[in-house]
Formats: C-alpha cells, sequence, structure tokens
C-alpha cells in the first residue's frame, strides 16, 4: 500500500512539473508573436503603395489668403529744422505751481541727436510763509515774482517707434531724454541753471509733431535760504513745424 502511495505521489509530482514548464514554453511562444506583429506591423503597415506603379502622387498645396494691409505712415519732412509753442505748468520751488508758456527751436542733426533752446515764462505766487502772514509780509515785489529762464539742450532719440491710432493709420514717434545748461531769472536773481528731462514726440504729418515734456531746472537760490539747491519741475505740451 505504502508503495503504491510512492508510486501515485511521484506520478502527480511529475505532472504538475511538466504542467508548469508547458505554461512557461507558451507565455514566451506569446511574447515573441507579440513582438514580431508589433514589428510587423510597423514596417508593412504604414501608407499603401501609389497605384501608379510606384510614383508618388502630387502634393498639394495651400496657399494661405492673406492679403497685404496697406498702412499710411507719417513720415518727418526731409527739413531738418523745427520751431514750436508750448505751455503747461511749472512748480516753482518754495512758490507753488503756475501757469508757464513758451517757445522752442530745434535742430535735428542726425535720426537719434537733436540740439534745442527754449525760452519760457510764467509768475510765481506766494510762499505757504507769506499765506500763513497775511498782507503784511512780502518776500518778493511784483516784478521779482516773474520767472524767465532760457537753455540749451541736447536730445537723444532713445526708443524710436509706431503708435497705431487704426488698423490703417499710423504715426511715428518717439522717447527722448533731453539735458543742457541755462539762466533762470527769478527773484532778483539770474541763477546758472542745470535742466534735465525727458519727454515724448508724435509725427502728426510730415511737417507737424506733437510733443509732451517733462523737466527739472535745478539752480541754486538765496530767497529762502542761503545757496539752497531748488528743484522747479515743469510739465508741458505744445506743437512744433519742420522748416
Amino acid at each position: 500500500m505504502a508503495g503504491w502511495m510512492d508510486s501515485r505521489s511521484k506520478r502527480f509530482f511529475l505532472g504538475t512539473r511538466i504542467r508548469h514548464m508547458y505554461g512557461i514554453v507558451v507565455r514566451r511562444l506569446l511574447f515573441i508573436l507579440g513582438i514580431f506583429t508589433t514589428v510587423s506591423a510597423g514596417v508593412w503597415g504604414g501608407e499603401n503603395p501609389p497605384e501608379d506603379g510606384g510614383k508618388p502622387g502630387a502634393v498639394q498645396v495651400i496657399q494661405p489668403e492673406v492679403q497685404p494691409r496697406e498702412v499710411s505712415e507719417a513720415a518727418i519732412d526731409d527739413e531738418s529744422f523745427e520751431i514750436g509753442i508750448f505751455a503747461g505748468v511749472i512748480n516753482i520751488d518754495n512758490f507753488g505751481s503756475e501757469p508757464l508758456y513758451g517757445v522752442k527751436a530745434s535742430y535735428h542733426a542726425t535720426e537719434d541727436f537733436f540740439l534745442q533752446i527754449n525760452y519760457a515764462v510764467s509768475k510765481a505766487g506766494n510762499t505757504s510763509f507769506e499765506d500763513l502772514s497775511g498782507d503784511n509780509i512780502r518776500l518778493l515785489t511784483d516784478s521779482e515774482r516773474d520767472y524767465t529762464y532760457y537753455n540749451a539742450l541736447v536730445g537723444y532719440n532713445i526708443f524710436p517707434g509706431e503708435v497705431f491710432m487704426t488698423s490703417s493709420l499710423t504715426f511715428n514717434s518717439a522717447f527722448y531724454l533731453a539735458a543742457g545748461v541755462g539762466n533762470t531769472e527769478f527773484g532778483g536773481e539770474d541763477n546758472f541753471t542745470t535742466t534735465l528731462g525727458t519727454g515724448f514726440r508724435i509725427v502728426l504729418r510730415d511737417w507737424l509733431t506733437w510733443h509732451i515734456d517733462f523737466r527739472d531746472h535745478i539752480f541754486k537760490s538765496d530767497i529762502i535760504n542761503e545757496n539752497e539747491t531748488t528743484h522747479n519741475l515743469e510739465l508741458s505740451t505744445g506743437f512744433s513745424l519742420f522748416f
């Protein structure tokens, strides 16, 4: 009885071993078959060969329906000289903000550099000390409150560009820096003045420009305090003509 059981156990173990090995072989064959199928599809599963003996068919070229847009652009006139007028407001140090009016002339030496001279007038108001003191104390007479300056500046166009008003109309423009020296008459004094500033210009026609400018007129004054450095800030706008 024991011998029969041993023989049966051996047959069962051997059958299990064979089925296990058979399963391994089948799985490997299926794996190899899958790889072969994938490679075959990549090689032969592309575009169908042309029907006319191997010659490729005609390539259709799609032309984009884009129409060029005509843009009317105002150009700067060939003349290099420019004259103009401007008006704005100036904050006279210690005396408040007052209206300002002036004229200017420019020479465009190159596309980037220009020379400019300016002349402007204003009239100072009262200081806060005078307002608080009433009519009894006045630091300056009426004539001494006249504020006049002239200067010569060198300008540089750092950001020339264009301003698009509509889809078919654009204007040349430029953002520029300016610096120079001049003289300021105020409070019975003639003061050597350093001027620093920036501006923006738009060419409306080949002979007409619009500009907006910011300036800082710096000079020393003895009106309030002895040898005091004053900063007189100006914001103005105007028009210029080329000739």
